[in-house]
């Protein structure tokens, strides 16, 4: 299960990813969080990944489709407080994590 809380500040769009982003739960991003994101015209994505627990390649597809619907915009993607295990799965998709 995911849990997707959303703040927005100015033009900037804060996301807390809580649980797990599997293929069952990646249509939140798809569905959800894209077509807002496309809606108010958001320029940054701020995403905390602290309570992230498990990552598989469709939650991996799920948000380099984020990443590259804002840089189409010309907005900017980050992923925070994103544990070891997971930065390891994200080598190779080119997300910018801190």
């Amino acid at each position: 299960m995911l849990i997707l809380q959303m703040k927005e500040k100015e033009d900037h769009l804060y996301a807390k990813l809580e649980g797990k982003l599997t293929k069952k739960e990646s249509y939140q991003l798809e569905h959800y969080l894209i077509p807002y994101m496309q809606k108010k015209k958001t320029k940054h994505l701020i995403c905390d990944c602290k309570k992230l627990k498990k990552i598989d390649f469709e939650g991996k597809y799920a948000l380099l489709k984020t990443k590259v619907t804002l840089k189409k915009h010309g907005g900017t993607f980050l992923l925070y407080d994103v544990k070891d295990s997971l930065k390891k799965e994200l080598i190779g998709y080119r997300m910018r994590i801190l």
